[in-house]
């Protein structure tokens, strides 16, 4: 086996560098400060046309998405886990997508795992994918859609796996495994409980009214396993597209009490493609005290746009429907004008 160590990540052209420059008292009192008095404004239940017909765009430009992730989780800089993490849109229908989901390449800080149970856990872990979901207009999944498949694959899986593993630690992981594949809502749970998932499939506000920034309460689960942490704090959207139609939405909170840890703050910004609002990167942070020590959580995912299957699905299905025009090909006269 190799010890050359590897990076899945590509574009990583910003810091790597936990934020700085924003204290956990001050971010506080400013918190307190500006949450008094705001009332989140009611949504109308009924949707307007000028918002269906953003709706009905943004679906129409997704629906081919198909795209490749680079992951990466730096615990306190002591361990990093890095994998692809893909993403392809299999349809829309009554405000849900339809996605596949599958992980690729696990790597722990740079090499292929090699520890008996981080080697158990990849190789059962590869029943899950590839994972078929149902995720909301906000981000959010709601639903497995392919337990069934996921539960076959498992008890093949094992099989294969009680020919060369025993004892009880085995049978109690083996076990644990069998419970959570039994139903979609306990695979749901499953999910909800990795920071992977929990992070990338955020609500993201991106619907504000005639405000950029907002006082907002959210919840991440930093932690796998572990109960999500509170946190108060203010999301911004940048009222300025970035250049190359880039839309920057950053959430920086300070963690409410919570046994265990002293203090913490985090910052996420997510960077969304302002064309069809799909997502682009997701760097995160979060510091916090423990034992009156330090330390830093750090997540990224960052899209790789080489191995972007988006473009090459749509004219597939152009050619399909017999609408493709070849960009290289000779124009007629009559088509000079476009």
């Amino acid at each position: 086996m190799s010890n050359e160590h590897f990076s899945l990540l590509v574009d990583d052209k910003e810091s790597s560098k936990p934020e700085e420059g924003f204290s956990v008292i001050e971010k506080r009192e400013k918190h307190n400060a500006s949450f008094k008095g705001e009332t989140e404004e009611k949504t109308s239940e009924k949707i307007p046309f000028s918002r269906k017909l953003h709706y009905w765009l943004i679906e129409n430009k997704t629906k081919f998405l198909h795209r490749t992730y680079g992951i990466q989780i730096n615990y306190n800089d002591q361990k990093t886990i890095q994998y692809l993490f893909e993403v392809k849109c299999e349809g829309y229908k009554k405000g849900l997508f339809y996605y596949s989901l599958s992980r690729k390449r696990f790597f722990k800080d740079g090499k292929q795992l090699e520890g008996f149970m981080e080697q158990l856990a990849e190789q059962s872990a590869n029943c899950l994918y590839p994972l078929q979901v149902s995720v909301n207009r906000f981000g959010q999944i709601v639903s497995v859609n392919n337990q069934e498949d996921i539960k076959k694959r498992w008890e093949t899986n094992q099989k294969g796996l009680a020919k060369r593993y025993s004892g009880k630690p085995f049978l109690k992981y083996c076990n644990n495994i069998t419970k959570a594949v039994q139903s979609p809502q306990n695979i749901l749970k499953s999910l909800n409980n990795d920071v992977v998932y929990d992070i990338m499939f955020s609500k993201l506000y991106i619907n504000y009214t005639n405000k950029f920034t907002q006082p907002l309460e959210k919840e991440f689960r930093w932690f796998s396993g572990v109960k999500k942490i509170h946190f108060e704090g203010d999301q911004t959207v940048n009222p300025v597209i970035e250049e190359n139609n880039r839309i920057l939405i950053h959430y920086q909170g300070v963690m409410k009490p919570m046994g265990g840890i002293d203090q913490g703050e985090t910052s996420v910004k997510y960077k969304l493609d302002a064309k069809d609002h799909t997502l682009l990167r997701i760097d995160g942070t979060f510091n916090y005290v423990h034992n009156n020590a330090n330390k830093t959580l750090q997540f990224k995912a960052i899209w790789q746009e080489d191995m972007d299957q988006t473009k090459q699905r749509k004219i597939e299905d152009e050619k399909q429907n017999g609408v493709y025009i070849d960009p290289d090909a000779e124009k007629k006269w009559y088509e000079f004008w476009k």
